[in-house]
């Protein structure tokens, strides 16, 4: 497990990421604070809509074209929000790579996988021949578990498991600091889902990268992250390490989000959810966002934003741990 004293290798600080549609902006990550420090595994869980998956693309800026990001968003200790185009390519592969949540859509289906690797390979290295590029090609494909030899086929060809390994692949090949792993298991049943996930544990220590997980199966990060960040609405409602998120959880929010999950006792059966919707991202409201459902809600709630307090060696967002409240 990393230690929380390391070299911060991606830092967010009051990063807001909105972006346009039709009418308006969306204000899907909307004033977060993280650190992700060397080697370490931080997990971004919440519900679908949250802001984690934008939070992600955003950090390689693959996001629409008039997307407005505000704040800092530090990689190796430069801001990549003002960056354009051409110095984010620099920055994707080979500073932070990314695996995707499906890999049949990101993979050119037509396009056989060592050219996938060439095409990787010489944006970086140009000059590389397609020889070099084969021999560190079959190097990264062992070391996900895949033959060589299958470079020579297309993605079609590989099973959902195989393509994802090559999808993880693709984003090591480079040798980057910060992998983004945007729900790398979802369509994935659950044997080869814990092939993944062991196979990414062992190579986030081999290559002592930062990983980023993002994923709603609480069951993932219980797995394989050091920390976690609970989103909600656009804002990161708690932080702390893994086992006081599961076993102290602080926010309502978490609170709920673990009772959620489906219980294995035979004798209670029954499911629990979490009532109501999370609100507008287009026009959220101006106290805490998750107060239409809370069911520690106060006055104040509704009136103003909660302030980040520090507590338990994590962070909450929420007044019921403000100086003076009898609802700790």
């Amino acid at each position: 497990m990393a230690k929380n004293e390391g070299e911060a290798v991606l830092r967010a600080e009051n990063l807001k990421i909105h972006y346009k549609t039709k009418k308006s902006y969306v204000k899907a990550v909307d004033g977060i604070d993280l650190t992700l420090r060397k080697g370490e595994t931080i997990g971004i869980v919440g519900e679908s809509g949250c802001g984690k998956s934008t939070f992600g693309q955003g950090i390689l800026k693959l996001l629409p074209q008039k997307t407005k990001y505000y704040g800092k968003l530090l990689v190796r200790d430069v801001d990549v929000t003002p960056l354009r185009e051409n110095d984010m390519r620099k920055v994707r592969g080979k500073v932070v790579g990314m695996i995707f949540q499906d890999p049949m859509t990101s993979l050119n289906p037509i396009t056989k996988v060592e050219k996938l690797f060439y095409e990787t390979l010489e944006e970086h290295n140009p000059g590389i021949s397609f020889n070099e590029s084969r021999e560190v090609t079959a190097q990264i494909l062992q070391k996900v578990g895949i033959e060589p030899r299958r470079m020579r086929e297309y993605p079609f060809q590989f099973s959902g498991g195989m393509r994802q390994r090559v999808m993880i692949a693709l984003a090591l090949v480079l040798n980057p600091d910060i992998i983004v792993a945007d729900e790398p298991t979802t369509s994935l049943d659950v044997i080869v889902q814990a092939q993944i996930l062991n196979l990414l544990d062992e190579l986030r220590q081999s290559y002592n990268a930062s990983i980023i997980l993002i994923t709603h199966d609480l069951g993932v990060v219980a797995e394989m992250a050091d920390r976690i960040a609970v989103m909600y609405a656009g804002h990161i409602v708690e932080q702390n390490e893994k086992e006081k998120i599961y076993y102290e959880p602080k926010h309502p929010y978490t609170k709920l989000l673990l009772k959620s999950i489906p219980n294995t006792n035979p004798k209670d059966l029954e499911l629990t959810f979490i009532p109501g919707s999370p609100p507008s991202l287009v026009n959220p409201p101006i106290g805490c966002r998750f107060a239409s459902r809370c069911p520690y809600k106060m006055s104040i709630c509704d009136e103003k934003e909660p302030p980040v307090v520090e507590i338990d060696g994590g962070m909450v967002k929420c007044w019921l741990y403000t100086q003076g409240s009898d609802n700790q």
